[in-house]
Order: structure tokens, then C-alpha cells, then sequence
């Protein structure tokens, strides 16, 4: 199998993982990740994460033209280039919106980070404020956010998080992990208000 056939396989393996998971269902989320050559393999818009197939990936050029693949590239695609342009060491990128962690994106507020693991992991999760689904500023916001060399993941307001990763599985992984920061945030607040009664 090529380095290139590898990655289409994780690609799919990630995709189904978070729909699996509950952390992305329906036809939302984006994933990416860099390839070699200044390549990128992008999920296409419209298709379900649990459905999608290794021949429906699409691969981009730095300008985000699609010069592989049949399909439109996911409207947040001019902000994974983004990140990608001010950040060498990421290798893959996902956007979910999964349950908890929107919750409190929709809330506009700060993820906290209850456990130790969180803490040392994530380091903080900032909310960058509401802008429009694939617009130009919502694409320069993350930019700006993702400059930063320590930050690993944001929240979306009114909208979702993104996590980066050094590849994608890493990426995946630190998803999961603020999708159970932000349960165990929920669930402690609920615990607290038990403990008062």
C-alpha cells in the first residue's frame, strides 16, 4: 500500500471513528489533512462521515482547487489552508459539532477544563466569536487563533469546534478529549447542584 493509499485508509477510519462516537452526525464536519507535494486530501461537502468512501476524498492545491476527485471541498476549506499556512506542524485538521462541546459554543463560553488530563493536555480551548459558516472572516479568525504555536483546539461560537493535530488521527483524538471535557464540565455542574440538596 502507497503512503498515499495509507492516508485515503485513515482518512475514512477517522471519518466513521467520530460518527461512530456521536461526535459528528449527518452530513456535517470537515476533515483534512497535508500531503506531500502541498497537497491536501479533503472531505467533499454533502456527504455523511459514516458514508463516505476512499474514492470520494478529494485532493486540493494550496489555493484550495480541487485537482483530484469529483465533488466540492467542504466550505471551511479556506480555513484549514489557513491554519495550515501559520502552523508547519499540522498535519491534519478535523471540524465537528459534537453535542457538549456545542453546547457550550452556542453558549458563547469557555470549556472548563475540570480534569488534570484536560488541563495538561488542551492548555486552554478559547471561543473565537460568531461569524458566518465558510466565510473569509470566520477563515481569518481561526488564522489568528491557530498562530498561536501551543494551541491545540478552539471553540466555534454558535457553532462547533476545531482540533489540530500533528496528523489526523491526533487531531481525532484531541477532539474526542473536548468532547469529554466539556460532558465531564456538564456533569459536574449537575454533581455540584446534587451535592447541594
Amino acid at each position: 500500500m502507497s503512503s498515499r493509499e495509507g492516508k485515503r485508509k485513515t482518512f475514512i477510519e477517522i471519518c466513521r471513528r467520530a460518527f461512530l462516537l456521536g461526535i459528528q452526525v449527518s452530513t456535517g464536519g470537515n476533515l483534512s489533512l497535508r500531503m506531500d507535494q502541498g497537497r491536501f486530501l479533503v472531505k467533499p461537502t454533502g456527504t455523511s462521515l459514516f458514508d463516505l468512501h476512499e474514492e470520494d476524498l478529494l485532493i486540493c492545491d494550496p489555493d484550495g482547487r480541487v485537482i483530484s476527485g469529483n465533488g466540492r471541498p467542504t466550505k471551511e476549506l479556506n480555513a484549514h489552508l489557513k491554519v495550515y499556512r501559520v502552523r508547519e506542524d499540522v498535519g491534519g485538521i478535523v471540524h465537528y459539532h459534537p453535542p457538549y462541546a456545542t453546547a457550550f459554543a452556542v453558549c458563547g463560553k469557555e470549556i472548563p477544563l475540570k480534569t488534570l488530563h484536560a488541563q495538561r493536555i488542551l492548555g486552554e480551548i478559547p471561543v473565537i466569536p460568531a461569524e458566518k459558516e465558510g466565510s473569509g472572516a470566520l477563515a481569518s479568525a481561526i488564522e489568528e487563533a491557530f498562530s498561536d504555536p501551543n494551541l491545540r483546539a478552539v471553540i466555534l461560537a454558535d457553532h462547533g469546534i476545531m482540533a489540530v493535530g500533528t496528523d489526523l488521527l491526533q487531531a481525532q483524538n484531541l477532539a474526542e478529549l473536548v468532547e469529554e471535557t466539556a460532558k465531564i464540565a456538564l456533569l459536574s455542574l449537575s454533581a455540584a447542584r446534587c451535592g447541594r440538596t
